[in-house]
């Protein structure tokens, strides 16, 4: 079976690869992780959603290696103590890439002109809004999941902490070298999708630090989950940086960069008044529905990430 990758997968699982080969070799100089310092990250509100989120994306990266490049064999408590750390800090930085994304889709690409009405909107026009959302975000394939799992196969060949004996449910793939330099600003909904949805999978390969039991650690079920939880990292490592090489065309567009700054202050003023409306009608109903309260979520998240 032929798999097509993209250099920036190529160079995304290489990368994480050899960080967590060194990170496990240095595993005994390990720092405790300054979780104040992670915690000003995700509150940060004097820098672009765009910066911010090229930060979270850091720091997100460095989380997942630093909490599981380790040899199960050698773990002691300690190391449970450290991913419980980690784990919790992880699940907080993919939900504030999520709200950024939310913010760059329904504000940015409207101003683009990329899309014509709200995702949100035309969600709560539905029947059903959940799932509304749920079909017209889901745009990964069999070819995507087909790429990841030879990811997988990869890293775990790749990666001297893995048991290559267990590599048995992964086989390798021909592989097929395929370009993406020219994508441009249309291209920016399906990236931001599928960013949204590679990093709903991986939250969901993250478990609370409430969770995170010694069991985890047991030889074959570390070996099915980390690689999975680094490929998928990989995946969306490789999706974001086409979304920033969009982004730099974009500020070349001068009247467009100039537009959009425009609108901004504007939109965030008149989204937080709207949030606030909408929560003193929630707390005086009585009964106030799934889709209500859905609704109420992401709109809180949207402006989280316009306010940034």
């Amino acid at each position: 079976m032929r798999v097509d990758l993209e250099r920036g997968h190529i160079q995304s699982y290489e990368q994480i690869a050899k960080e967590a080969n060194e990170s496990n070799r240095n595993a005994k100089k390990a720092k405790t992780i300054e979780k104040d310092a992670y915690e000003r990250a995700l509150l940060q509100k004097n820098t672009s959603a765009e910066n911010k989120k090229r930060r979270l994306v850091k720091l997100l990266h460095q989380l997942i290696i630093s909490a599981f490049s380790l040899n199960t064999s050698n773990a002691k408590a300690k190391r449970i103590g450290h991913i419980k750390e980690n784990a919790d800090l992880i699940r907080k930085v993919i939900h504030k890439i999520k709200s950024i994304n939310n913010y760059l889709e329904e504000v940015l690409l409207r101003e683009m002109g990329i899309i014509k009405k709200s995702l949100v909107v035309e969600a709560l026009k539905s029947r059903i809004p959940e799932k509304y959302l749920q079909k017209s975000r889901k745009l990964i394939q069999k070819e995507d999941i087909n790429r990841i799992e030879h990811i997988v196969y990869e890293l775990m060949q790749k990666i001297i902490f893995l048991d290559k004996q267990l590599i048995k449910d992964y086989k390798k793939k021909e592989v097929k070298i395929v370009n993406t330099e020219n994508m441009g600003a249309s291209e920016l909904e399906n990236i931001l999708k599928i960013e949204t949805e590679i990093i709903d999978a991986l939250e969901a390969k993250i478990p609370p630090s409430s969770r995170v039991k010694a069991k985890l650690l047991q030889k074959e079920i570390f070996n099915a989950w980390i690689p999975m939880v680094f490929a998928l990292l990989s995946s969306f490592e490789a999706e974001y940086k086409k979304e920033m090489q969009i982004f730099l065309e974009i500020k070349k567009n001068k009247k467009l960069r100039k537009k959009i700054e425009g609108k901004i202050s504007h939109i965030i003023e008149e989204k937080e008044k709207l949030l606030k409306i909408k929560e003193k009608r929630a707390l005086a109903m009585k009964n106030f529905s799934t889709a209500g309260n859905d609704y109420r979520q992401i709109l809180h998240e949207y402006v989280s990430a316009a306010s940034m």
